[in-house]
């Protein structure tokens, strides 16, 4: 079916009738979600985008307004921390709700700075770099763990490079990469080049058979598409949460599975991760021949808290992770669905070289396309459109408030390939 504009509108009712006014917002995401009656989308009430047409959700997310709204009570809060302010920021609660969207047990998960710092505190408590260790990852990875990987090689690790075909990753090339005696699998579940999405529990129920632990950047699936580590089997997986999760820079997660845990020696040493303390130095200790009495929490806490973490990203959490738990990811999913085939048909159609793989169901459609910044950088500027634009590659990326004349809009400012 060619997704036109009134073919959109027939699948997806916008649903902005309903919409409670922003004066309606508190600093309560739970109040909020059950008041809420926007349950269709597009949803663009829930967020201030004015007349930008924001096609550029896999490199970060506009703010949510009930996610303003915790943000603004807290700052409130902080202004004075005046004595009978009975507010309280529940720092717990971005982790029992990431939780229930990725169905882990919240004792599996801790705060982490980035993606990237996640994907390294693994590394470092795995022992890495560590001459012979055999490594695999893929050309479809996060661009920046590249070099990571291509340093280890040159540190004495054995790394196999899985190389994209048809702009994906094939399962036939990772079962031949990896091997008995393969110590670790590292891979973007969805790739931030093009959108490809791995087969995660295949490809970990194929590195477990052979002895190998898997770790997975989920910073392009967290809250854009149905995620089940626990089902995935992965070992480890980290994610920021300024894209999907519509938090911000500074702040995200890290899931190590209990039998992931059981392959790591202690790289960390943060107080956030304590599970008892007890000092002898200080007026009034109880006497000791130790200077300090200690021991960790088993638990990713244990291994991976350091110290302190941004406060303000995780009262935004609060209301971000609580909007996406009370629409589902799969009605998130659908409708980004209905416009990445609106995209890549209409792109296709115009002569761009589509490099997302037919049949993906993540919301990012690339095309390759030479000189694509220097041509059209500033059409799309003077056109109000926000996307990504690389030297070669333009990238759009939809979420729940963009609409099908969004879409239209895009192909119409992007042209025919030239």
């Amino acid at each position: 079916m060619k997704m036109t504009r009134r073919n959109y509108l027939t699948l997806s009712t916008a649903g902005l009738a309903g919409a409670v006014s922003a004066c309606a917002y508190g600093a309560n995401s739970e109040a909020y979600a059950a008041n809420e009656t926007v349950t269709n989308f597009p949803d663009r009430h829930s967020f201030d985008l004015g007349k930008t047409v924001y096609l550029n959700a896999a490199s970060q997310h506009p703010m949510l307004r009930q996610s303003q709204a915790e943000i603004d009570a807290y700052l409130a809060h902080k202004k004075t921390f005046a004595p009978g302010d009975d507010y309280h920021l529940n720092t717990k609660a971005p982790i029992e709700k990431f939780a229930k969207l990725v169905n882990v047990d919240p004792s599996d998960l801790t705060y982490v700075q980035s993606t990237t710092a996640g994907e390294q505190a693994i590394l470092r408590s795995l022992g890495l770099p560590k001459k012979g260790a055999k490594i695999v990852t893929d050309t479809l990875h996060f661009f920046a763990s590249l070099p990571v990987y291509a340093d280890f090689e040159k540190k004495g690790c054995e790394v196999t490079w899985v190389k994209a075909r048809d702009n994906k990753i094939h399962m036939e090339d990772m079962e031949k990469a990896i091997q008995p005696g393969t110590k670790l699998v590292a891979l973007s579940l969805v790739s931030t080049f093009n959108g490809f999405q791995h087969d995660l529990k295949a490809v970990c129920d194929l590195a477990h058979s052979r002895g190998a632990l898997v770790y997975a950047d989920i910073i392009h699936a967290a809250g854009c598409i149905p995620l089940d580590l626990s089902e995935s089997g992965v070992d480890f997986a980290a994610c920021a949460s300024y894209k999907w999760l519509m938090g911000d820079f500074g702040l995200g997660f890290l899931y190590a599975s209990k039998a992931g845990r059981a392959h790591l020696e202690r790289s960390n040493w943060g107080y956030y991760g304590m599970s008892e303390f007890k000092s002898h130095i200080y007026p009034f200790d109880p006497p000791s021949d130790t200077i300090v009495d200690y021991a960790f929490s088993d638990d990713t806490s244990g291994w991976f808290a350091l110290g302190t973490y941004n406060h303000v990203t995780a009262a935004q959490l609060n209301g971000s992770l609580e909007y996406i738990l009370a629409h589902g990811v799969d009605k998130i999913q659908s409708h980004a669905n209905l416009l990445t085939a609106q995209l890549v048909e209409g792109m296709q159609t115009r002569g761009f070289d589509v490099i997302t793989p037919e049949g993906t169901s993540t919301p990012i459609v690339a095309a390759a396309y030479q000189d694509a910044r220097e041509k059209l950088g500033a059409r799309f500027k003077d056109a109000g459109i926000s996307t990504s634009i690389s030297t070669h590659r333009i990238r759009p990326s939809v979420s729940v408030f963009n609409t099908s004349t969004d879409i239209e809009h895009f192909l119409d400012v992007l042209g025919n390939a030239q």
